[in-house]
């Protein structure tokens, strides 16, 4: 409730600065997307979408006669024909009146909330919330322009204030002695002409892909005042070739290393002394959490981790849920998760070799509801035990991993039969996301094909640690991958999501 509460009151106050509007009219030419638009015109993507309702999907036709809203407050802006520089004309001011703002280089959120009359972070962030996550040049934010709409959002704000406890609040502040950064990327094949070798024609597109993606970070980082330079090589996934390469280069001139892609040369480039300024990629070797780089990929035990503190907290509310931990043979590993559910009934089921304890799933007890957790990923193993408690007419809800679930060949069908299935986890696309399509649709436009799920890994590691380089660490949402280091370099981002007309749906929302 109190994130839809959020993403109203956001919507509310762009709303109402477009609520006393005029418009002018736009003729789609070479080049224009909604995205585009939305910069040259100050204006967001919703609102030329309202504003223009015979737009299907985000595809515009060249000759295409568009409206687009503009503010007339005291302070509106309008676009000249050339669509680079704004001037401002004065009108009569409704009251309350919101603006569209631009975040401009040097600006923080402590000084706008401050320059605003925002009584604290904290209201700001309210009527703000991607400022929290998301701070760069060029974001829009909600601006109240006089006395009563400032009094609105501070006091529409304080509604939702345990949906978001200020000491969750992260500040971003920029550091505006960085002008420009370095970048090494560390592919293996990512060359064109390994594309057409069969030993290789399966590794080559997935570096072409994260390259592709990486570029295009880069790109729309880089601007007249600060620059991105992004330099790559060939590691051919090989000690000797790595060595070569990385001999080649004086590392000590890049502010940023990503990659390599698999362990072994992950261990290598982190011998050349260079692991604190280096971000693992992809690789899941648990041995890469202690070489001191940054890892993007989140380890399995935070998904479990996860999951248990939602277990029991829904226990603490109804002690009728009872943990059911399932798993394939006891570990110490296994033994030391169990044991942190606070269920004072909680159950564990281990198998030998013919997995004959899951039999039992299917005579559980009737009259309570049962908090299922399957520990390993073997997927013959999951289905096995979800087989057996459907025998039976027990009460239960599934909790699963990223990792069990998209890594391990089990599809959503599997799920349908499934009352509640909750899933932990640290990435998911979704084309019903609004930011989902600007990116693809602004990274077709810039390459001339789609991206792929390494190009868009490829483009949230580049991004974030752009950023994070700019403007210090903080939890952020990619377009794909979700990051967390404010725990360290292990990456401790973890979304719980809901599995339910064939989509996964952020937990908190529903």
């Amino acid at each position: 409730m109190g994130i839809k509460h959020l993403l109203f009151l956001c919507f509310f106050a762009i709303t109402t600065a477009l609520s006393a509007q005029s418009v002018t009219e736009h003729v789609v030419v070479k080049g224009n997307t909604l995205y585009s638009l939305s910069k040259q015109y100050g204006i967001t993507v919703d609102a030329l979408l309202e504003a223009n309702p015979q737009i299907v999907g985000t595809t515009l036709s060249l000759g295409e006669v568009l409206i687009v809203p503009l503010p007339v407050d005291q302070k509106a802006l309008v676009v000249n024909p050339e669509g680079s520089k704004a001037s401002v004309k004065d009108s009569v001011q409704p009251d309350p009146t919101f603006e569209i703002y631009k975040v401009r280089r040097g600006d923080s959120p402590e000084a706008l909330a401050k320059e605003w009359g925002f009584p604290d972070l904290v209201s700001f962030y309210r009527i703000n919330p991607d400022a929290r996550t998301d701070w760069k040049r060029g974001l829009q934010l909600v601006k109240p322009m006089n006395q009563r709409a400032l009094t609105k959002a501070t006091n529409d704000s304080l509604a939702v204030s345990a949906a978001m406890p200020i000491d969750t609040v992260v500040l971003f502040t920029l550091d505006s002695a960085i002008t420009s950064l370095d970048i090494l990327g560390v592919l293996p094949f990512f060359h064109i002409d390994y594309i057409n070798e069969t030993a290789l024609a399966k590794r080559s597109p997935v570096a072409m892909s994260l390259r592709m993606g990486m570029e295009f970070a880069a790109h729309l980082h880089s601007d007249s005042a600060f620059t991105v330079t992004l330099d790559f090589v060939d590691s051919h996934n090989h000690q000797d070739s790595l060595k070569k390469a990385l001999d080649s280069l004086n590392l000590k001139q890049y502010d940023l290393v990503l990659g390599p892609l698999y362990s072994k040369r992950v261990q290598q480039i982190a011998d050349y002394g260079v692991a604190n300024k280096s971000v693992n990629l992809m690789s899941k070797s648990p041995g890469i959490s202690d070489l001191g780089l940054y890892n993007a990929v989140v380890a399995e035990e935070d998904f479990y981790v996860s999951l248990r503190e939602l277990i029991n907290d829904r226990g603490a509310k109804d002690s009728n849920r009872i943990p059911l931990l399932v798993t394939k043979s006891r570990t110490a590993v296994c033994d030391s998760f169990f044991e942190g559910f606070t269920h004072p009934d909680k159950l564990l089921v281990s198998n030998g070799e013919k997995w004959e304890s899951n039999e039992s799933l299917a005579r559980l007890r009737t009259d309570v509801h049962y908090e299922l957790v399957i520990y390993d990923n073997d997927p013959a193993f999951i289905l096995d035990a979800l087989r057996n408690l459907r025998m039976g007419k027990a009460s239960y809800s599934l909790y699963a991993t990223e990792y069990q679930i998209f890594n391990s060949g089990i599809t959503n069908d599997n799920f349908m039969r499934e009352a509640e299935v909750i899933c932990a986890m640290s990435s998911y696309l979704s084309y019903q996301d609004s930011k989902t399509l600007l990116f693809v649709e602004a990274f077709r436009a810039h390459f001339g094909v789609e991206p792929n799920l390494y190009a868009i890994r490829g483009y949230d590691i580049a991004d974030y640690h752009i950023i994070r380089k700019r403007y210090g660490d903080g939890p952020m949402r990619g377009v794909y991958l979700g990051f967390d280091h404010s725990q360290g370099k292990q990456n401790k981002w973890v979304e719980l999501r809901r599995f339910e007309n064939f989509e996964w749906s952020i937990l908190e929302q529903l």
